[in-house]
């Protein structure tokens, strides 16, 4: 038996029984399996049961009142409504997101979360079938979206997925030169505003036969918005409540924007989201230009709309956690064109972008899963066997570390203390609840500095990534791989 052929087999028995074990640690997450908690189901189902019902869906009744009745079980999320009779979890999105919830709100809940969890898994995967067919590998593409995309908006009721898929099919329109398809599922990212604005302008800019169906797509979308709960409400919305969401969450643990970022370091909460907003101005122009470079060097045309998806939540004044797989596409493809130590670099992002950490360190039954998706993505993208045994074993450490000392949060006691109007903005009371949530530990803040650093890896090897003269692209192009790992591709032509 050759030396190869022996270490593969170790390798492989190794990966097997790590598969065995992650399974084991996943099952007995119990109650707090994701598709027992889905936390954010009930905001959303009682926000389209308000739009429904024809009443405000952004203000404090009747969402407080239905989510009160919804909330239920034995996780978190039941516990903290039934121990305080005020609290209330606002449902910002737009008013053309809530109409498929005001048609479930006409269901039983049961029955409604059941859609929901059913649309998210789908949503996932035609996500990896459509990364597939840029001839990104599936087990890369699943290892890459199974818990920062699939297992984080499960556990949360996210649908975040949708504007990911979006993107992803605007990408593979792009790669087909289907530009008129291409700008249509641009318009749609806007299901999650922050990635839409940036996906939208990328197709202006650059993809003049996207011009039209997008103009087109994003009118209906407008128009079913002001439709739905009329100009005043709309008006509302961009006015009050998009401005109010991203205050109150200024120092909310859970943040990853740039205002997170600066209310932390001490600003005044206003003056964080002023620097917020700029800070998401500048990273969109970035993007964009990062998407044109990189397209135009490497011949992959999905990237003038997988970077600038990608800048949306390197920092701005409201990125949550589960968004930050709106970055996973630009970093596989980026590290799938590539060859050699850049190549090394992008599979190290993309295993930092695919653990969902502040999961992973409040639940250690994910700590083998994490580890799985990241020996998976290595073993994909043909890494050599030190760097690739190096990437996972350090991101395991540190994921060890945190779990470690587990998170602690206070638990907000609003009911006494204080009381609001019917006719309020929901923020208004969120405000409250987010500033007691909040937290001076530092561990809350380090643990988000992993993705923070692979955002900008992605997106400055986007900016500096150029075409050498014999057409290939980066300091490596064109090399080959030598490695203990199948042979990877030789050059970075888009159909290699």
């Amino acid at each position: 038996m050759t030396r190869d052929k022996a270490q593969k087999i170790v390798l492989g028995a190794l990966v097997v029984a790590l598969g065995a074990l992650a399974l084991r640690d996943f099952l007995r997450l119990g109650d707090a399996l994701p598709w027992r908690t889905m936390d954010e189901f009930a905001d959303f189902y009682c926000a389209g049961r308000a739009l429904d019902a024809g009443a405000n869906p952004y203000a404090y009744e009747p969402l407080h009142r239905c989510e009160h009745q919804v909330n239920g079980g034995t996780g978190f999320r039941a516990r903290v409504f039934h121990d305080d009779a005020v609290v209330a979890v606002p449902a910002p999105l737009p008013a053309y997101d809530l109409l498929p919830f005001a048609a479930l709100a006409r269901l039983p809940v049961t029955a409604a979360r059941r859609l929901v969890l059913l649309g998210i898994v789908l949503a996932v995967a035609i996500c990896i079938a459509l990364l597939r067919a840029l001839g990104i590998p599936a087990l890369l593409a699943t290892a890459a979206l199974l818990l920062a995309a699939a297992y984080a908006s499960v556990n949360t009721a996210q649908i975040i997925p949708f504007a990911l898929a979006a993107v992803i099919g605007c990408g593979c329109a792009l790669a087909s030169k289907r530009d008129a398809i291409a700008g249509v599922l641009a318009a749609l990212s806007g299901i999650e505003p922050v990635v839409g604005v940036p996906t939208a302008l990328a197709c202006v800019c650059f993809v003049p036969r996207a011009r039209l169906s997008l103009i087109v797509t994003g009118a209906l979308l407008v128009a079913s918005a002001v439709i739905a709960v009329g100009p005043t409400t709309s008006y509302q919305y961009l006015a009050l409540v998009l401005p109010a969401q991203s205050s109150a969450e200024a120092n909310f643990p859970y943040q990853y924007g740039m205002t997170y970022l600066l209310t932390h370091l001490g600003l005044h909460s206003e003056a964080a989201r002023l620097g917020g907003n700029c800070s998401y101005l500048v990273l969109v122009a970035l993007g964009l230009i990062a998407g044109r470079r990189a397209a135009t060097a490497t011949g992959r045309r999905e990237l003038l709309a997988f970077l600038p998806a990608l800048s949306s939540v390197v920092a701005g004044p409201y990125v949550h956690a589960e968004e930050v797989c709106l970055a996973i596409p630009a970093a596989l493809v980026l590290a799938w064109s590539n060859v050699g130590p850049l190549r090394v670099l992008l599979a190290a992002a993309s295993c930092t972008l695919a653990v969902p950490w502040l999961l992973v360190w409040g639940e250690k039954q994910l700590l083998l899963a994490s580890v799985l998706a990241c020996a998976a993505i290595v073993w994909s993208l043909r890494i050599r066997l030190l760097p690739a045994a190096l990437t996972v074993l350090s991101l395991g450490a540190l994921m060890y570390f945190f779990e470690v000392q587990p998170p602690h949060l206070p638990t907000p006691r609003l009911a006494g203390r204080h009381s609001y109007s019917p006719d309020d903005i929901v923020q208004v009371e969120w405000r409250d609840y987010a500033a007691a949530r909040s937290t001076a530990d530092p561990l809350w803040f380090a643990v988000k500095i992993p993705a923070w650093a692979s955002l900008w890896a992605v997106l400055i090897v986007g900016l500096s990534i150029r075409r050498r003269p014999n057409g290939a692209t980066g300091p490596v192009a064109g090399k080959t791989v030598s490695s203990t790992w199948p042979e990877s591709p030789q050059t970075l032509s888009p159909d290699a």
